[in-house]
């Protein structure tokens, strides 16, 4: 959860938007979006597959909201809404026969630096880039299955137990698939090392 906000007054947020106040569905939005940009971005890949996957999340949210019965499960409710929205979006491209590349048109790979703020020498951004490359390559071979609960605890730091809320899965389940995740990124990085030497 942003640090800045407590679940008690992000709970009454929500309460006041489900009552139809604009003003605090646009404080919801602004509270989360870049978090569930960048989660469905390190899901999919593509900048503009991401943000029309992010409106789409809100939209559904905006539309659904009223239905949400426990205020304090807004959270991860808001991130299973996401999850469902890339895996749709993986379905129906799957189904076209057409390919989501993870590999974003725009730019170097930053997508994938943990901190996109961050600004390196010229020769620590090739190191960087060079490393998000191997990366990619281990996001790439993981299945959604392990992508998610991957990204979700790296990237978006959260505890197993948040993320046993969110993908619906037991806690040892979710324990396990992040360690085989973790194992197969591990892996990538050791040979891209061992390639280096």
């Amino acid at each position: 959860m942003p640090e800045e906000i407590s679940p008690d007054e992000l709970a009454a947020i929500v309460k006041r938007a489900q009552q139809g106040s604009a003003a605090d569905f646009h404080a919801l939005y602004e509270l989360f979006v870049k978090r569930i940009y960048n989660f469905i971005l390190r899901l999919i890949g593509s900048r503009e597959d991401a943000e029309d996957l992010t409106q789409e999340t809100f939209l559904k949210v905006h539309r659904e909201l009223k239905k949400l019965r426990d205020r304090k499960q807004f959270r991860y409710w808001l991130y299973r809404i996401a999850r469902n929205e890339v895996y749709q979006k993986l379905r129906r491209s799957k189904k076209k026969g057409s390919e989501i590349s993870l590999d974003g048109e725009e730019g170097p790979l930053d997508w994938l630096l943990a901190d996109e703020g961050m600004e390196l020498d010229p020769e620590r951004a090739f190191l960087s880039q060079e490393l998000n490359k191997v990366i990619l390559g281990a996001l790439q071979s993981l299945t959604p299955k392990y992508r998610d609960v991957f990204v979700l605890a790296v990237f978006q730091k959260m505890k197993y137990v948040e993320i046993s809320r969110i993908v619906g899965r037991s806690l040892l389940s979710v324990k396990t698939d992040i360690y085989r995740a973790r194992l197969v990124v591990k892996d990538h990085v050791k040979t891209y090392l061992g390639k280096k030497r």
